[in-house]
């Protein structure tokens, strides 16, 4: 088994214990055989500001200490490769970590943490839509910032909303060739149904039909669509991208060893969740 996000333990999100040995020791414990360990990297954020919500920007300090310890370490039998989760930003495909810093690690897990920029609608609500992450903003200015945000995505509609985020996946993939995971991807509507898009109104058959150019893509470029076992809402969307040739990826998206909201465990899930779908595994082509 592989797992291509497992997260380490100089980011907030993770514990203490998630350091090389221990990560080490656990995978060999599950039959893990290849993984690559992840830096959450954020050059910038939606508000400007060093942290929103819970993500932070990129301390230099310690992405300097992440790859110092990747380097240092030399696993007894594990494949171990480095990484970084960062955001899609923009329609354009630009990603949230420069091109001098992507040549240092060996991948990215490309992610859609929060709500990118699309040309038809810019990002320009600055509150988490789910108020259990921001209950600071449970009150009447907040529940009018939500209610103007809404009627906006409204008015553009589900159809510009899935084109626009699609062309951004497609544009990010043929710019960052160190982007070879698109991360915690479920069937690829997500980020937009958090932000009150109602793209299943569209019905299934519509939504399949606009993400196939990135499952072309993804297919092409040998890019693997990460899948976590539980949230898939549409899985004929998962079902469509396996006939067009995308190869798919289990994630326990470690934050822990053994217990917790995201243990490594978690991995054996989402094995389970493919041979369901009888979709077709994928390893990362990390000579490309």
């Amino acid at each position: 088994m592989k797992d291509y996000h497992v997260h380490y333990y100089l980011d907030s999100c993770a514990r203490d214990e998630m350091t090389f040995p221990n990560i080490e020791k656990r995978c060999l414990e599950l039959g893990i055989d290849e993984i690559t360990v992840l830096k959450h990297y954020s050059h910038s954020l939606p508000n400007g500001e060093r942290d929103w919500v819970f993500w932070h920007t990129i301390k230099n300090e310690e992405w300097v200490k992440f790859l110092n310890e990747y380097a240092a370490y030399k696993p007894e039998k594990l494949i171990i490769r480095s990484g970084v989760e960062t955001e899609l930003c923009n329609e354009k495909g630009d990603i949230n970590i420069p091109p001098e810093e992507q040549k240092k690690i060996d991948m990215c897990a490309l992610s859609v943490h929060y709500m990118i920029n699309l040309d038809c609608c810019e990002m320009d609500f600055l509150l988490y839509p789910n108020l259990n992450f921001c209950p600071g903003h449970n009150n009447e200015e907040g529940m009018r910032l939500r209610e103007e945000w809404k009627h906006k995505v409204e008015s553009v509609g589900p159809e510009k909303m899935i084109t626009g985020l699609v062309n951004g996946y497609i544009n990010a993939i043929k710019r960052n060739p160190k982007v070879k995971t698109l991360a915690h991807m479920y069937d690829g509507l997500l980020p937009l149904r958090t932000y009150f898009c109602d793209v299943d109104s569209l019905g299934e058959s519509k939504c399949v039909e606009l993400l196939e150019p990135l499952m072309k893509i993804a297919a092409e470029y040998g890019v693997l669509w990460e899948l976590f076992g539980d949230g898939v809402v549409n899985e004929k969307i998962l079902l469509r991208a396996n006939e067009m040739g995308v190869r798919f990826c289990a994630t326990a998206d470690g934050h822990m060893l053994k217990d917790g909201w995201g243990p490594l465990d978690n991995l054996k899930r989402a094995e389970d969740f493919i041979d369901r779908l009888g979709l077709n595994r994928g390893t990362v082509d990390f000579s490309r």
